[in-house]
């Protein structure tokens, strides 16, 4: 039996599409405070710190609330699932510009909008297996990786523009009253799975199994996955917390800030892109995943000698092109790899694991500067240990599947 008897679905793209807008709601909800910083802590009257710890308290709510959400999307499904995280992450958005300058208030819904953040990314994968045939899997699962992207671009190159031009206030209603009808609009569209399988391959795979963990833990090249996911999840989640204070010092100002996250997401999308298609038909997923880390080494080594705002600029694309084209590679690659194990199992573990590494990072660097504040030796050892992931990543092997 071949794929093209496996009856598909056009409402599958539309599905998509509307889950990546609630994805990018959730990333620009992330993201919205950290080429503000400055201007935010004026505004709350608090310290960077406190600032820098509204988008890393994201991390720290994704790792145990992970393990109920991957329970619940389990055995409730897709729709149910993200559904209850698109309306957390629709009220609490919404609720965000009501709370004023108050610090603790909005460090409390921030706190309820990163609840709804694993129902999103542990969901990934399972979006493209329910529906999506193998040939698209790799595609569709990069769309929606794209969709976190261009929230985290949209949330760095708008905030800084909608702050300066009306003030902090008018930004939070913006995305708040984005994110409530994104949600709504969610709920109301959402379905769990077609009504027939979109391959054969998810009829010969799909299976409730006892275990998984155990069967992940014990898996030597989802390991490798696991510390590559650990150290790339990481740093970007270091940069694009700290991307102000790291180039300020080098003379780039807050538009220049917003500009190069912008071009930091626009080489991950644009990467994302090239490599879920090249891996839905090349079938070379360990290759691309090599030549995504090798951009992203070379990269990150030139960003730490930068000074000038074109190299920063140049080095910024490649370097979002090399940490997040590998994403949905990634997350399909570890899919195939830890067979029967769930899709949201699999994907939620390297989430859990990118969020543990993203805490250790924004806390473990902040301050790691020179004395005259530039944060060069906090880059040269996120260079080295992505170095290491680059070594790494040559223990891996290509996947063969039947049917394919």
């Amino acid at each position: 039996m071949t794929e093209d008897r496996v009856q598909v679905y056009a409402y599958r793209w539309f599905l998509l599409i509307v889950f990546m807008l609630g994805n990018l709601s959730l990333q620009i909800l992330w993201i919205s405070y950290a080429t503000v910083t400055l201007e935010a802590a004026n505004y709350y009257n608090v310290g960077e710190f406190e600032i820098l710890f509204l988008s890393t308290i994201f991390m720290i709510v994704y790792i145990p609330v992970s393990f109920f959400a991957t329970w619940f999307i389990n055995k409730f499904g897709f729709r149910i699932g993200v559904g209850l995280g698109a309306m957390i992450n629709g009220v609490f958005g919404f609720l965000r510009v009501l709370a004023g300058p108050n610090y603790l208030l909005v460090l409390f819904i921030q706190i309820m909008i990163s609840v709804s953040q694993p129902f999103f990314l542990n969901s990934v994968s399972l979006l493209s297996a329910n529906w999506f045939p193998e040939s698209e899997r790799n595609t569709a699962t990069g769309l929606s990786v794209i969709s976190q992207l261009l929230g985290i671009a949209l949330g760095m190159v708008l905030t800084p523009i909608i702050v300066i031009t009306f003030n902090l206030e008018v930004m939070l209603l913006i995305y708040g009253l984005y994110s409530l009808i994104i949600g709504i609009l969610f709920v109301i569209i959402a379905r769990d799975k077609p009504p027939t399988s979109p391959s054969i391959t998810v009829k010969k795979e799909r299976t409730e199994l006892k275990g998984g963990l155990k069967m992940l833990l014990l898996n030597k090249q989802f390991g490798i996955i696991i510390i590559i996911f650990f150290v790339g999840l990481g740093a970007f989640n270091m940069v694009s917390t700290y991307i102000e204070l790291i180039v300020v010092p080098r003379g780039l100002k807050a538009i220049e800030v917003g500009n190069l996250g912008g071009l930091l997401i626009l080489g991950g999308i644009i990467g994302a892109v090239l490599m879920s298609t090249l891996a839905d038909k090349l079938r070379k997923r360990a290759l691309l995943i090599k030549i995504s880390l090798l951009v992203a080494v070379t990269s990150f080594f030139v960003i730490s000698f930068a000074s000038t705002t074109v190299m920063l600029y140049i080095f910024g694309f490649l370097l979002g092109f090399g940490l997040l084209s590998v994403g949905p590679v990634l997350l399909e690659y570890a899919v195939d790899i830890t067979v029967p194990v769930p899709e949201a199992s699999s994907n939620g573990m390297l989430m859990v694991v990118g969020s543990i590494s993203g805490i250790l990072f924004i806390l473990g660097f902040e301050g790691f500067t020179t004395p005259s504040g530039d944060y060069f030796p906090a880059l040269m050892v996120l260079s080295v240990l992505s170095l290491i992931s680059f070594l790494l990543s040559f223990i891996l092997k290509e996947v063969k599947k039947e049917g394919i």
